[in-house]
């Protein structure tokens, strides 16, 4: 679809991901990967308008996570707001600012590095308390092989027997790791026509009730409501235009489940960046991680001039609760009007 409205596109970005960073804090990865994704468009944190922050205070184990993090990412003085929900939140957020009106320049860092703090599955293990309802532990990984097991429910359970937690093995689950993502999202007008990595054409979140018990874990609904959003609003967004789609999901049989139910068009990619145990990253910021892939996605698209859609799916909370999607083009006549 064409618009008269101003575009909003990414121009740059950065990524450290590592299984283990002893070398570096986590300041120094965010000041690093800020640092870098600034220099590459030749701007200063001066010229950054708002600057979008996810991290999560249980996590990075920090008492106050934006108090640290926020002079390592260019954000003294600035307009900086902590997103602590999800990094794939906090890309979105950024991405509402330029929509409202409100920024021309938006960076957006977010990261994990459990190797300094926690592994997030202790740390998972705290943060269900007090919504359960039965004492239980419960983590992202526990969460995952509940949902796996509906999944598997009257078949053979694929891989062999060397399970973390049934059904799931190491190939299964995402990889872990230490990373720092960061992007650049700025209005169009306020950058050089055609330095853009991508358009961002839509966006669509949603989420479902906490209860694991109180929905079917193989639904996705959260994922069903954030894709109808963006079909809705903008049917040139919709999943049967998608070129690729990548996916940071908390199991490879949610990615499998994805891909069954999601209506693409032929031949279109998936996960084309590597399966989920190959990339290092922490659940916070998996979702992320695949929309950087998405964006990469696009810049380096093999046919100059021919229009490419990519998607980067995120999901937070045990089992999918909830969902979050982000589209995006080298061409900006597919966009939100």
């Amino acid at each position: 679809m064409t618009t008269n409205k101003p575009g909003i596109a990414v121009i740059a970005t950065a990524t450290i991901a590592l299984a283990s960073e002893s070398s570096k804090s986590l300041e120094e990865m965010i000041f690093e990967a800020s640092k870098s994704a600034l220099s590459s468009v030749g701007l200063a944190a001066a010229d950054i308008d708002a600057f979008v922050l996810g991290g999560n205070d249980q996590i990075d184990g920090r008492v106050i996570s934006i108090m640290p993090s926020a002079g390592p990412a260019g954000g003294v003085d600035q307009d900086t707001t902590m997103i602590a929900s999800s990094g794939d939140h906090a890309l979105i957020y950024g991405y509402l600012r330029i929509m409202a009106g409100q920024s021309k320049h938006v960076l957006v860092a977010s990261w994990a590095k459990p190797s300094e703090s926690i592994d997030p599955d202790r740390a998972e293990l705290m943060s269900a308390e007090p919504y359960l309802l039965r004492a239980v532990g419960m983590n992202e990984t526990i969460a995952a092989a509940l949902q796996a097991s509906r999944f598997v429910e009257g078949k053979d359970v694929r891989g062999n027997t060397d399970f973390v937690v049934w059904p799931l093995t190491r190939a299964d689950l995402p990889g872990r790791g230490d990373s720092v993502h960061v992007a650049i999202l700025a209005l169009e007008g306020s950058f050089a026509a055609g330095s853009e990595l991508a358009w961002i054409v839509d966006a669509g979140w949603s989420t479902s009730t906490y209860e694991l018990g109180a929905r079917d874990l193989t639904d996705l609904d959260a994922l069903k409501n954030a894709c109808a959003q963006i079909t809705k609003r903008n049917p040139g967004a919709a999943s049967t235009n998608w070129n690729s789609m990548e996916i940071g999901a908390a199991s490879e049989y949610v990615v499998t489940a994805v891909k069954e139910f999601l209506p693409m068009k032929s031949g279109a990619s998936v996960n084309a960046s590597g399966p989920l145990s190959e990339q290092f990253t922490s659940p916070f910021v998996l979702g992320l991680s695949r929309m950087m892939r998405a964006i990469d996605a696009v810049k380096n698209a093999s046919t100059p001039g021919e229009k490419y859609i990519a998607a980067g799916i995120g999901f937070n909370g045990f089992a999918g609760q909830g969902a979050s999607v982000m589209v995006f083009s080298n061409s900006k006549d597919v966009r939100n009007d």
